[in-house]
């Protein structure tokens, strides 16, 4: 298992959401040079009109990895784009973290991660994902859930009927 999420892998889920079935939604994607740099997302009100809804940023390295992924939420009263928060991925030489920060307006930066999730390759076809979250002093993070991931080592079935 490749233990990392490319430009390619976002362009994948940017056309899946365009072409799904839900007409609630619409989407309006940024692209240049095969990168999403940006998704728009639009909700149907009651009156049956679009609406802007969440607004999703994205960053690369220059291997084509993502690292980041910003969320803003649409303000109606200032009639624009609030931060909200942000996914950055850190790779490593057998997986990735995931690390999720809220903006903080007070102080106009995000906070330190409250979360962050790690996948980590121990062989090939088998995965761990564990998820740590921030305590209430902040000072530590605790272990939330722990998980083994197994991908069938080729295209047949383990199950068969």
């Amino acid at each position: 298992m490749e233990s990392i999420i490319t430009a390619a892998t976002v362009l994948a889920m940017y056309f899946n959401a365009i072409n799904s079935n839900d007409v609630n939604y619409m989407y309006n994607g940024d692209i240049e040079d095969g990168k999403v740099n940006k998704i728009e997302v639009y909700e149907r009100n009651d009156n049956q009109q679009m609406e802007q809804k969440m607004e999703y940023c994205y960053e690369y390295d220059e291997q084509g990895r993502l690292t980041s992924k910003e969320m803003l939420s649409w303000d109606d009263a200032k009639k624009e784009w609030v931060k909200n928060s942000r996914l950055t991925y850190k790779y490593y030489k057998n997986g990735y973290n995931v690390e999720v920060s809220h903006w903080n307006a007070e102080k106009q930066q995000y906070d330190l991660p409250q979360e962050v999730t790690l996948y980590r390759s121990k062989a090939p076809s088998l995965t761990t994902v564990k998820t740590y979250r921030m305590n209430e002093t902040q000072d530590n993070m605790y272990l939330t859930s722990s998980m083994l991931v197994m991908e069938p080592f080729d295209d047949r079935l383990l199950a068969a009927e």
